[in-house]
């Protein structure tokens, strides 16, 4: 373990709960054919569930990974439910070796069957929980795609699915947030004065849904209308409320610049048209670059310039330009 990932280790366990004895146990007693099964059935390619089992016993007899990943499932399982609990963002752990790549999907094959039962309780239909089970698919692709090796990209980003506050409807994820207070709160928002203007829906602690772009998700203005239509309903029974809601979302794709470069038939740009953008914004370029080309280490003169977002992305930042994460809101449901 190097140096640096000692140090997210050590944020880790100061994050989390301390492992349990039962947590331990359930860890020992996975079988590498059970979490074979578990990880196929969560659409993990077989190649990769080959390379990801091999280690298995052998990181089960690692005390410190083993206490790791025991406390990461204690700490799921007992902040699942609470929309408020802080959400940890660390880097991953790919400096480790196989045991730091690996540990997010011997995480999600413990703790996805958990959610699913929460998320049935709940009265989440059937085929939304098997779609946001296709998360953890979806972040090995990325990580293959960024580094041509098996793991997790963006591991942190499995616990608020693992603790059943982020299903995948359609072509977006919604994430149940309360303003101002969970940790992915849409930041900066308006200031006090407007919030007292504008009322219910905008104030600290009101309920609201956080809209998460997938990766190469297929966002039409058909796809999108089919995603949020059925999100309204879903979310009614799953989340409901007796108020106005919003539905917000953060992003570099709501950069208002983009406008400059892209076709006015954009699927990015109408997307942007279905949100009211706050007139604050954070500078974001590192983001947008990373979502853009997921090319980690590479020099922007090496990057590829193929599409007209990637010629924009690039232009704008060799001149000395910036992009920016923009917030944007829309009405959700809820009596305005």
């Amino acid at each position: 373990m190097t140096l640096d990932d000692g140090f997210i280790v050590s944020m880790m366990r100061t994050f989390c709960a301390p492992p349990t004895d039962e947590a331990i146990e359930r860890i020992r007693s996975l079988t590498t054919r059970e979490l074979a099964m578990t990880l196929s059935r969560l659409r993990v390619e077989e190649n990769d569930v080959l390379e990801v089992t091999a280690p298995w016993d052998a990181f089960r007899r690692d005390g410190e990974w083993l206490d790791l990943l025991a406390a990461l499932v204690v700490t799921i399982e007992r902040d699942r439910g609470d929309v408020d609990a802080p959400l940890p963002i660390w880097p991953d752990l790919d400096e480790s070796g196989a045991p730091g790549r690996f540990l997010y999907l011997y995480l999600f094959a413990l703790c996805a069957a958990g959610m699913e039962e929460f998320l049935a309780r709940e009265g989440c239909p059937e085929h939304v929980v098997e779609g946001t089970l296709g998360v953890l698919a979806r972040h090995v692709a990325i990580h293959r795609r960024k580094h041509a090796s098996v793991g997790v990209d963006a591991g942190w980003w499995m616990l608020p699915t693992l603790r059943g506050e982020i299903v995948d409807v359609g072509c977006l994820q919604y994430h149940r947030v309360n303003l101002g207070v969970g940790t992915l709160s849409p930041s900066p928002w308006y200031s006090d004065d407007d919030v007292a203007r504008m009322g219910v829906g905008f104030r600290h602690g009101d309920p609201s849904v956080g809209i998460h772009i997938p990766d190469r998700a297929p966002i039409t203005p058909e796809r999108l209308d089919q995603s949020f239509a059925e999100a309204r309903e879903v979310l009614g029974r799953l989340w409901p409320v007796a108020q106005r809601r919003l539905a917000t979302c953060q992003t570099w794709m709501l950069d208002d610049h983009l406008a400059r470069y892209l076709s006015e038939t954009s699927n990015i740009l109408a997307f942007q048209r279905r949100f009211t953008l706050l007139p604050v914004w954070v500078e974001d370029d590192a983001d947008t670059l990373e979502f853009v080309f997921r090319s980690p280490g590479t020099a922007m003169a090496d990057l590829p310039r193929t599409t007209t977002l990637q010629r924009a992305i690039l232009d704008v930042l060799e001149s000395g330009g910036h992009w920016r994460a923009r917030t944007g809101w829309l009405d959700f449901d809820g009596v305005s």
